[in-house]
């Protein structure tokens, strides 16, 4: 996984799967199905051959736009600075 500069993606709106794709280098075939986003993280649902339980997730920081964070099968809201529920955390 090769993560790439924020590739024009500056917005704080909840981006697209495509524009999301611009910021990694996904394994071949693979592409980001739904995107859902909780304040200024977006959680990316790979699609394709092979793929696990696991979403790519993404941050938004002003300035710099959004980049890649990480990705597992599901991440600590706290640890994320979230007070609220999201889709791609294990506990709220």
């Amino acid at each position: 996984m090769t993560a790439k500069a924020a590739g024009g993606v500056k917005s704080a709106d909840c981006p697209s799967g495509t524009d999301l794709q611009k910021l990694v280098e996904l394994p071949k075939g693979m592409t980001f199905g739904s995107v859902e986003c909780v304040k200024d993280w977006a959680g990316a649902v790979p699609q394709g051959p092979k793929t696990g339980d696991g979403v790519y997730l993404f941050h938004y920081t002003a300035g710099t736009g959004w980049k890649y964070y990480g990705e597992g099968s599901g991440y600590d809201c706290k640890d994320l600075g979230l007070t609220e529920p999201a889709p791609f955390c294990i506990s709220g």
